[in-house]
């Protein structure tokens, strides 16, 4: 028997399982899967042992992505204890930035929280900041040499959670620290002349 293996890509849905688990599943207290196949759609469980953590997840997360005619619905729970449900509006800048408080405070990427007006004299917008970081993992990406997704970590935590809650926008942000603030001794890419061969 001839078999030939032919290359596959992830499909979407495991794309987003895996970017909600590298990025708010970056938490000793949080657990983010399995991701659960029910009638050609799909259920990702998002766990965790703190009951106002996971109502603040669930105000905080996409309820359902759709990709083509494909759902993912998450699903945010407390250990023992059930389903949460997400807190209703309304709700102003100040509390939302208090839920990102709350639902990210262990987790490895988030650094703090800003509440101010995106321009002089408008509305306050909430700004969850993240560190200068990339988010990575395996992805059958044919355009990447090590076939992987990869992205800065305010990037993958707008995918998964909300852009606006309650009308008001949330404008997911990298640190200010800039990577010209690194030490000169932690560049570990040294002699990166090209070479060029012909």
């Amino acid at each position: 028997m001839d078999e030939h293996v032919q290359p596959q890509l992830s499909p979407p849905w495991i794309t987003y399982f895996n970017e909600l688990r590298n990025s708010v599943g970056a938490d000793p207290t949080v657990t983010v899967g399995p991701l659960i196949p029910t009638d050609g759609n799909f259920i990702i469980l998002v766990q965790t042992t703190d009951f106002e953590k996971a109502i603040a997840l669930a105000t905080l997360l996409k309820p359902t992505v759709q990709f083509g005619n494909v759902n993912v619905t998450i699903v945010v729970s407390v250990i023992g204890d059930g389903i949460v449900n997400p807190i209703p509006c309304p709700l102003d800048a100040f509390e939302i930035a208090h839920l990102f408080q709350v639902a990210l405070e262990n987790n490895l990427y988030f650094e703090q929280v800003v509440v101010r007006p995106q321009f002089p004299g408008g509305s306050n917008v909430v700004f969850p900041v993240f560190a200068a970081k990339v988010i990575q993992f395996f992805n059958d990406d044919i355009s990447n040499l090590c076939q992987t997704f990869t992205e800065v970590a305010a990037k993958v935590f707008r995918d998964v959670m909300k852009d606006t809650i309650c009308g008001i926008p949330i404008l997911f942000s990298t640190s200010c620290t800039t990577s010209t603030e690194i030490s000169e001794e932690t560049v570990q890419n040294t002699d990166t002349d090209p070479k060029l061969f012909y």
